[in-house]
């Protein structure tokens, strides 16, 4: 594939030139194709670079590789470097799942920190059939067979449908340089065993078998659309929600053409962890009183209805209506006015929110958190469900239980000691600000 027409594809995703990227970089032959391409394409490019120290020397000469490239091409580069092994050891992880998450979580926390509105990922299409094995190997149904996006959520894969053959030409044509990763020779994981074994035998099979699963992974991720609308209309017609409990009228499932997969998907899509979520599916023939349970979340049968109890995080019931600021004193707050002006001073403390006075409606809701509640956090733009966010932030479940919501009109203001909504933040139209203090 010519150089312009990778070019032209990755703008076919919508990403305009000029938006600032976060761009992980290895120092291998795809992460540094993906950053000369971009750059040159007038993305506004920083790289973030993880040392896992698992190779040694390799690894730190890979950091050096990457500082030195960045340097010369005059582009910020981030570098954290991790004891993944020490990580691995305290969490369980295999160490391959436990660099996934020191990695996403770190890209994640810097993105917002640096402004970046995507993270710009080197995934290609080989990855995508090597993926769609693995998955369609560990039994993750539809959604794992149905490939990684170009566009999801902040992450941007602009290679993604580009060939390892067309980058290793991109690279040569250009001249571009980069670092071999010893370990991609080994069948140690599983992988590379997929890439140097289970692929070649099946080219033999039929030469165009990578081809032929990157055909199956659209045709995936086409039925996957149709079956997330399917779904979207049964939970539209079946689930309701109040006070934090959800509800679920179980004959309205029973009518769907596939029970047990509209509700587990129904499920996991309110943030139920997959486990539970297949373990649920049992309720849908069960007797009133039946129950299943999983990390504080609570799923039951309760006559015609599956319900979804509120997490162990919930379960102070007190909801607290404010029908002024100066009310908040009541409940641990230290609450002050400021005019945005020269004298204006910001102080970063999470204990401290800055709420543009004009964009809060009265009356307001001090509260628990519930299951299913979701917020803008303070510089993104999309909504993230607060189990997810609160996993980012590696809360305990006895931390999750005192977290406390400051509502207005509906929407969250505050996760209280942690982050502001981002549409509620000060901005260069603001006056005046509340600010509030958590003093619990």
């Amino acid at each position: 594939m010519q150089k312009t027409k990778v070019k032209e594809l990755i703008m076919s995703y919508g990403v305009p030139k000029g938006t600032r990227l976060l761009c992980a970089v290895s120092g291998g032959i795809d992460s540094m194709v993906m950053l000369s391409l971009l750059n040159e394409m007038n993305y506004e490019c920083v790289v973030a670079h993880c040392n896992f120290r698992l190779r040694g020397d390799e690894s730190d000469g890979d950091e050096q590789f990457v500082r030195e490239m960045c340097e010369k091409m005059y582009i910020p580069c981030f570098v954290n470097t991790f004891d993944t092994h020490k990580f691995a050891d305290e969490t369980g992880l295999s160490i391959q799942m436990a660099a996934r998450k020191l990695r996403y979580d770190w890209f994640y926390e810097l993105a917002e920190k640096e402004n970046c509105s995507y993270i710009a990922l080197a995934h290609n299409s080989d990855d995508q059939v090597e993926t769609a094995i693995l998955n369609f190997a560990r039994g993750t149904g539809i959604r794992g067979v149905s490939g990684m996006k170009p566009l999801a959520g902040k992450l941007f894969r602009p290679l993604i449908e580009v060939s390892r053959a067309d980058i290793v030409q991109i690279s040569t044509e250009d001249n571009i340089p980069f670092h071999n990763d010893s370990t991609n020779a080994t069948t140690k994981y599983a992988r590379n065993k997929v890439r140097h074994l289970v692929i070649p035998l099946l080219e033999e099979i039929n030469v165009a078998a990578k081809e032929n699963i990157l055909k199956s992974v659209s045709y995936f991720a086409e039925t996957e659309r149709i079956m997330n609308d399917y779904v979207r209309r049964a939970k539209e017609a079946a689930m309701s929600s109040s006070n934090g409990l959800l509800r679920i009228d179980v004959a309205k499932i029973m009518q769907t053409a596939a029970p047990s997969t509209v509700l587990f998907e129904m499920l996991i899509g309110e943030g139920v962890p997959k486990p539970l979520a297949s373990e649920s599916v049992c309720l849908l023939e069960a007797q009133t009183g039946r129950k299943c349970e999983m990390d504080g979340v609570e799923i039951v049968r309760n006559r015609e209805y599956i319900e979804v109890q509120k997490s162990v995080g919930e379960n102070d019931e007190s909801v607290v209506t404010v029908n002024a600021i100066g009310e908040l004193k009541k409940y641990g707050f230290e609450i002050s006015f400021a005019y945005c002006d020269d004298d204006f001073v910001f102080d970063k403390n999470p204990q401290v929110a800055y709420i543009d006075v004009k964009k809060l409606k009265f009356p307001l809701t001090l509260r628990k958190w519930n299951f299913g509640d979701k917020f803008m956090p303070l510089g993104m733009k999309g909504m993230r469900k607060l189990s997810d966010f609160f996993k980012d932030e590696k809360l305990s479940q006895a931390e999750k239980s005192n977290v406390r919501i400051l509502e207005s009109d509906g929407k969250i203001v505050w996760v209280v000691g942690m982050r502001i909504d981002e549409r509620f933040k000060f901005d260069k139209d603001t006056k005046e600000v509340y600010v509030l203090k958590n003093k619990q």
